[in-house]
């Protein structure tokens, strides 16, 4: 799988950080990432395990390919 939803609770350490959700599709990580940071007590980001980093446009056209 090329995307990644990484989770964590607030309280925990940076290192917590666990795969949540993964899939090819970067519309996919955009909608199960913002379902899962409405929730204030969650920390979330999606990251491109193909280009080994965070994805912070999820319309970059460099996720579309």
């Amino acid at each position: 799988m090329r995307f990644q939803v990484m989770w964590k609770k607030t309280h925990l350490p940076p290192e917590a950080y666990r795969p949540f959700f993964e899939t090819d599709s970067i519309d996919e990580a955009k909608d199960f990432a913002m379902r899962l940071a409405f929730d204030e007590t969650n920390h979330v980001y999606v990251q491109d395990t193909r280009r080994d980093e965070i994805v912070r446009d999820f319309d970059a056209p460099v996720y579309r390919d």
